[in-house]
Order: C-alpha cells, then sequence, then structure tokens
C-alpha cells in the first residue's frame, strides 16, 4: 500500500523531524521525501516555528496499523497522546497519512487543503536545513534508502527519474 505522510514539529523541530524520517526508513527501508519548510503555526496558538514535509512511503500494513506506528514515533519522540489537547499544542513530532492507496493517484497534490502543507511544495518556501546522522538532507525531492546490508548505509536519489524509480520498485514489491 501507498501512503502520503504528512511531517511536522515546533519542539526542536531541527532534531526531531530528522528523528522522524529515521524511524520511518528504519521501518521501511525506503521513502520519497518532500524537504522540511518553515511554516508559521496553524490552529495552534504559539510563537515556535513549524518545519513541516512530505514523504511516500510502501508498507504492507493497514492505514488503522500505520497509523499505531506513526503514534509510535511520537510518543518515542516525546509527543504526549493521552493529551486530549495535543492537536492545539505545542509538538515534538506529528506524523498524519493524507492519503492510502495500492495504486499511485497522480492528483496526489489535491490532498495537501491545510496551507502548511502546501507550503512545502511552494518554489519559494524556506527550506530547513536537517541532517540524518552526518548526513544532510536534500534540499530537493529525493528517494531516501537505508540499506543495511551494506552496512546502515544512507543512499539519497536526487536523480530527475527518482520518484518514478522509487514508486515502480515499491509497486513490483506490492
Amino acid at each position: 500500500m501507498l501512503y502520503l505522510l504528512s511531517l511536522g514539529g515546533n519542539i526542536a523541530p531541527e532534531q526531531n523531524t530528522p528523528l522522524a524520517l529515521e524511524h520511518l526508513l528504519l521501518r521501511y527501508h525506503s521513502l520519497y521525501y518532500f524537504p522540511g519548510v518553515y511554516t508559521e503555526a496553524c490552529l495552534v496558538e504559539s510563537d515556535r516555528r513549524f518545519i513541516n514535509a512530505l514523504c511516500w512511503i510502501s508498507a504492507d500494513e493497514t492505514a488503522e496499523q500505520l497509523k499505531q506506528q506513526l503514534c509510535r514515533i511520537e510518543t518515542c519522540l516525546g509527543r504526549d497522546r493521552t493529551d486530549p489537547d495535543r492537536s492545539k499544542k505545542d509538538r515534538s513530532c506529528d506524523l498524519d497519512i493524507l492519503w492510502a492507496g495500492h495504486e499511485f493517484n497522480p492528483d496526489w497534490q489535491a490532498v495537501l487543503t491545510e496551507p502548511y502543507l502546501a507550503k512545502v511544495l511552494a518554489p519559494d518556501s524556506v527550506k530547513a536545513e536537517l541532517w540524518l546522522d552526518s548526513l544532510s538532507l536534500p534540499q530537493s525531492p529525493a528517494a531516501i534508502y537505508f540499506q543495511a546490508e551494506t552496512g546502515d548505509k544512507w543512499v539519497i536519489d536526487q536523480k530527475t527519474d527518482a520518484f518514478e524509480n522509487w514508486l515502480e520498485t515499491c509497486l513490483r514489491r506490492n
């Protein structure tokens, strides 16, 4: 199943956004990443800027099972999932499923109805400089692979056909 996810946070977002990606990569081994951008708080009263990003993953899990994994990652990164007001407060990590399907939807950008999500794809958005271990995360969309068999190596593919190659590989597996 293909999933489009949003990643966001405004508590230590320069640290927590890459850590959320690392959790996703360790579990799902690859993802297609749209770089994190700085955004203002929306529906949250805060003076802290958010970093928001998007990514595609492929998972052999139902949306409910994936949401449980996303909540586990949020908790690992310090979000209190038991707080009934958590959606109105600053957060270290917020991971949401925006779209799910067995086949790629070419109109996927239509689900980006929130301004902070649309800003991720806006060419004039201020990109966040993020690091995963000692690796600088890309400032343009890229496929990221975790290859444990080669000694826990992170591979970033930013070629023009990276998304198509990543998607083809995922759909072949499913």
